[in-house]
C-alpha cells in the first residue's frame, strides 16, 4: 500500500510515511529508552522468582497464558491481591480522593483525558492537600488527550502549588521529538504509596458535562481499585515512562515484592508501540482460542483486524457463545460506521451483538468461560491493539471473573440484541459506506 503510494504521490506520499507510517515515537525518546534498559532501572523482576505457577483448579489456559505473558514482557502473574469494581464516577472520585488524603508517600497519576471542572476538582484539591502534607505527587497527561486542559487554569494551580505535571507523548517538529500525532499515552492509572492502585476505563472527566454536544448521552466507565502486590506492578510501569518522559531517575521498584497464593491472581500487561511484540493482541486471541462454553466482550470501540474477527468466528463455529456488548452511539464517527461492517458476518455465524442504550458505555473488559478476565484501557481496535501505550490487568481467578460477568449483566440487561433478519435488509447505501469507511 505505502509503494502504491509513494509511486502515485511521490512527495505527498512521504509526508504521509513520515507521519504515519511507523510507529516512530522521537529520537529523544528512543535514546532514552536506549539508556534506561542499559541501566540498573530495566524492568525486570528476578525471571519466574515471583510468578505464580500452580493452576491446580484454575482454568486449563492460565498456565499457558501467563507463561506467554512472563516470556513476552518478563512480568509474572502474582496472587494475594484485592480488586474492587467502582462502576460509576462519583463513586471512583470519592474513593479516589479519600486515597489520596491518606497518602504519605507519594502519589503518581497517569491519564489520558483530565477535564477541568466538575466532579474532578476532589481531585484535584486532594493533590494540593497532599503536596502540602509533603507529600511528593507527579502527574503524567497524554499532550494529546489533555490538550484542553493545559490550557486552563487548573493546569497553572497545580504547577503553582508544587505539583510535577508533565505531557506524556508530546509532538514536536524538529526530527529529535517528531512523533506520531496518534500514539497516544491512553492508559488511566493511580497508584498511591506502593499500597493501592486504580486503573481502568475511566478518565478523569465528570460524565455530566463531557463532551454532551455529542449526541451519546454520559459516558458509562468502571474503574478496578487494587491491594496487594500487583500494585508494585502498575507503579513500576509509572516509573519507567515518567523516567522515559523526563530528566529523572525514579526507583523502578523501591519495595520488595510479596506475592502470595490466595486472593486474586493478577497479571499486568503493559503495551504500546515502543514494544517489540503485540502481547495483548497475541494473548487475547489465546484466551479466545483456548474459551469452551462462552466469550463476553465489552468494548465502546470494536474495530477488531483479521485476526480477531476470524478467532471469534471460529469460536462461535466450535459452539462457544459469544456476545458483543457495544454502545448504540459513540463519539467517534468514522469508528461508528466502521464499527457496523463487522456486524453482518459476525451475525452469520451466531455471535449474539447487543447495542447498548444507556449512555456511551466506555468500559473495556473480555471474560472467557467466566473464568478468566481481560479489565483495563484496551478496546478491540487497532489503534489500541497497535499504536496507543495501553495498561491491561489479567485477572486469573474465578471470584473476581464472576464479579466482572455480573457487571457485563447489568450492562446487557440495557441493551437491545441485533436481529440478523433485520440487520440484513438495511439499504446497501448503508453497506456500502460502512464498508468504505
Amino acid at each position: 500500500s505505502w509503494l502504491l503510494l509513494l509511486t502515485l504521490l511521490p512527495y505527498v506520499g512521504v509526508v504521509l510515511y513520515l507521519l504515519f507510517g511507523e510507529r516512530y515515537l522521537g529520537i529523544r525518546y528512543r535514546q532514552r529508552m536506549a539508556l534506561l534498559l542499559d541501566s540498573s532501572h530495566r524492568l525486570r523482576l528476578g525471571g519466574r522468582e515471583l510468578h505464580f505457577d500452580d493452576w491446580e483448579g484454575h482454568h486449563p489456559m492460565c498456565r499457558s497464558l501467563s507463561n506467554y505473558e512472563m516470556n513476552s514482557s518478563g512480568i509474572p502473574a502474582l496472587g494475594g491481591n484485592a480488586i474492587e469494581l467502582l462502576e460509576s464516577a462519583s463513586l471512583t472520585i470519592r474513593s479516589i480522593v479519600k486515597d489520596i488524603d491518606q497518602a504519605q508517600l507519594y502519589c503518581h497519576l497517569e491519564f489520558y483525558i483530565w477535564q477541568a471542572g466538575g466532579l474532578t476538582q476532589g481531585v484535584l484539591d486532594a493533590l494540593i492537600r497532599a503536596h502540602q502534607r509533603g507529600v511528593v505527587c507527579r502527574v503524567m497527561l497524554d499532550a494529546v488527550g489533555s490538550q484542553l486542559f493545559f490550557k486552563t487554569g487548573y493546569y497553572e494551580k497545580l504547577v503553582q502549588n508544587g505539583i510535577k505535571v508533565i505531557k506524556a507523548c508530546p509532538i514536536g517538529i524538529p526530527p529529535w521529538r517528531l512523533a506520531r500525532y496518534d500514539l497516544r499515552n491512553h492508559r488511566k492509572s493511580i497508584i498511591i504509596d506502593g499500597r493501592v492502585a486504580y486503573t481502568g476505563s475511566f478518565n478523569l472527566i465528570d460524565p455530566a458535562s463531557f463532551k454532551q454536544d455529542h449526541g451519546v448521552g454520559q459516558w458509562i466507565d468502571v474503574m478496578a481499585r487494587m491491594e496487594g502486590p500487583a500494585v508494585n506492578l502498575v507503579d513500576a510501569v509509572f516509573r519507567w515512562y515518567w523516567n522515559i518522559e523526563t530528566s529523572d531517575e525514579l526507583e523502578i521498584f523501591p519495595r520488595a515484592i510479596h506475592p502470595a497464593s490466595d486472593k486474586a491472581i493478577i497479571q499486568v500487561v503493559p503495551s504500546g508501540p515502543d514494544a517489540d511484540s503485540e502481547s495483548i493482541l497475541s494473548a487475547l486471541l489465546q484466551a479466545i482460542y483456548s474459551a469452551s462454553t462462552s466469550i463476553k466482550i465489552v468494548t465502546p470501540y470494536f474495530v477488531p483486524d483479521i485476526s480477531l474477527v476470524q478467532a471469534l468466528k471460529i469460536a462461535a463455529k466450535r459452539g462457544v457463545q459469544v456476545d458483543v456488548i457495544l454502545p448504540r452511539k459513540v463519539d467517534s464517527f468514522l469508528v461508528r460506521y466502521a464499527s457496523r461492517s463487522y456486524f453482518q458476518e459476525l451475525l452469520d455465524v451466531g455471535i449474539h451483538i447487543h447495542l447498548y442504550d444507556n449512555g456511551l458505555l466506555h468500559s473495556k473488559c473480555v471474560v472467557v468461560d467466566s473464568e478468566v478476565g481481560f479489565f483495563g484501557t484496551v478496546n478491540m481496535d487497532s489503534r489500541s491493539l497497535w499504536l496507543n501505550f495501553e495498561m491491561t490487568l489479567i485477572v486469573y481467578s474465578r471470584t473476581e471473573a464472576a464479579e466482572l460477568v455480573d457487571m457485563i449483566q447489568r450492562y446487557q440487561n440495557d441493551t437491545e440484541i441485533l436481529q440478523k433478519d433485520k440487520w440484513k435488509s438495511r439499504p446497501t447505501r448503508y453497506r456500502f459506506f460502512e464498508n468504505l469507511i
